[in-house]
């Protein structure tokens, strides 16, 4: 019994450390994501398990897929890696965009999305700035601010003039302007002016880089870059100066007012044979008489009711003195007037107003401009076909409406300063653009340098 009690204990046999607590690496510091191995094991339904390298952060794990081995190991590395890269991705679009940065680390494609996102409902052609935005990116997208110059500038210029832009099927050509097939069959029917292939000018690629700038402008209010950033933007090309005459007046408003439509038969005995039908375009012609007695532009013309509706321009009619008067509210009702088309509200003239009274109370229309009881939503196309059936060049728009009335305002010697406040136009453009037409014109110069002066003794 003494002699077992003085014999040596055997010593206990401890488990390897490895054995005892997992092996890890890529540990950089406390609370970081690390890697840590499981051996393999045999599990619940007998199957052997391989050991895997899990990537372990905030007390959840994350299988790699990498197994033993020095190249499964780097592999495990690299999953690391790219789930640490994740996490500050995440972190950094919850804390918004990083400030002050410098502009070869801003890209293009960041400010348009950031400037697209802040004028999505703040603008009435969402959809046209959303196709521009588009155009930018497919040039700009992937450089940063600091390529932007005033030879990458040139350089988009030149690489967007001439590329064909909103091409029309009725012209035989697809939507990128290439010829359309022979047996596509008729698009357009019942329109008398020939299309013709679109393509981007000088002045379309101007107006993408002005939105180009505009976001540009808006990031460095934002503090993205401390660094300027300049768009460099073509000239600007001559603006149009073509007004109308008392007698070409005229003509636009017989022929829109006698204008039939033509009917082609189809089908019987009478296939192929063309039929007169009703007036198609007194709708046109109510149009470009109020255009011209209002100089106001095509959209609240096109737009306004005889009754206060939100969303639209409207004309009060009110009898005064046993005579008709009119007040044209050119800004939409709940609507921001913008800065740089002023629709200030106006009285009109004595004869318009008795014919918009006649228009309302008499025929039942409720809106100045109707197409069978419906308001219009433009009268582009209508316009064009009734100008080329008369002969007009393309330089007749529906804005030389608007440069008609302020042409004729200005020769029957109207002040600038109040045909300027009546047609919504600054007094400079005016004076700029049209004062040539006034009979005052330069008149004083004229009378005094034709003078005869008396010869000195």
């Amino acid at each position: 019994m003494p002699d077992d009690a003085d014999a040596p204990k055997p010593k206990r046999v401890r488990a390897p450390r490895r054995d005892a607590k997992p092996r890890t690496i890529g540990k950089t510091g406390r609370g970081e994501p690390y890697l840590a191995w499981r051996p393999g094991r045999v599990g619940p339904d007998g199957a052997e398990r391989a050991g895997l390298w899990f990537i372990v952060h905030k007390g959840q794990q994350r299988g790699t897929g990498c197994g033993a081995g020095k190249d499964a190991e780097r592999q495990a590395l690299a999953a690391l890696d790219d789930y640490k890269v994740s996490l500050h991705v995440a972190a950094t679009e919850a804390a918004g965009p990083r400030k002050n940065r410098l502009a070869c680390d801003v890209l293009v494609a960041e400010v348009l999305d950031r400037y697209l996102a802040a004028k999505v409902g703040t603008v009435s052609r969402g959809d046209e700035l959303a196709q521009r935005v588009e155009t930018l990116l497919l040039w700009w997208g992937q450089k940063s601010l600091d390529q932007i110059d005033s030879v990458s500038c040139a350089a988009y210029v030149a690489s967007r003039v001439g590329t064909p832009w909103k091409a029309h099927a009725r012209a035989g050509l697809d939507r990128d302007g290439n010829p359309r097939a022979p047996d596509a069959g008729l698009v357009r029917r019942g329109h008398s002016k020939p299309a013709k292939q679109r393509v981007v000018t000088v002045g379309g690629a101007r107006r993408e880089l002005e939105d180009l700038r505009a976001a540009v402008n808006v990031a460095i209010g934002d503090g993205l870059t401390r660094e300027i950033v300049k768009v460099t933007l073509p000239q600007k090309g001559e603006a149009r100066d073509r007004w109308l005459t008392k007698a070409e007046a005229a003509r636009i408003l017989i022929a829109a007012w006698r204008k039939r439509e033509v009917q082609t038969v189809h089908k019987g005995g009478r296939k192929g044979e063309e039929v007169i039908g009703r007036r198609c375009a007194q709708h046109l012609a109510r149009f470009v008489l109020v255009a011209l007695q209002t100089g106001s532009r095509s959209g609240p013309i096109c737009n306004a009711s005889f009754l206060p509706e939100v969303g639209r321009p409207w004309v009060e009619l009110r009898m005064v003195g046993g005579r008709p008067t009119a007040t044209f509210y050119r800004k939409a009702l709940g609507a921001k007037e913008a800065k740089n088309k002023k629709a200030p509200t106006v009285p009109l003239p004595d004869k318009l107003a008795a014919m918009l009274w006649r228009w309302h109370h008499k025929l039942g229309q409720r809106y100045v401009i109707e197409w069978r009881g419906e308001p219009v939503k433009t009268t582009r196309r209508a316009f064009a076909n009734l100008c080329y059936d008369l002969g007009f060049g393309d330089d007749v728009v529906r804005h030389s409406l608007r440069h008609t009335a302020v042409t004729w305002g200005m020769q029957e010697g109207i002040p600038i300063w109040e045909l300027a406040g009546y047609v919504g136009m600054t007094v400079e453009m005016i004076e700029r653009r049209y004062g040539h037409h006034s009979p005052k014109h330069m008149e004083e110069a004229r009378a005094g340098l034709g003078r005869s002066r008396k010869k000195a003794a």
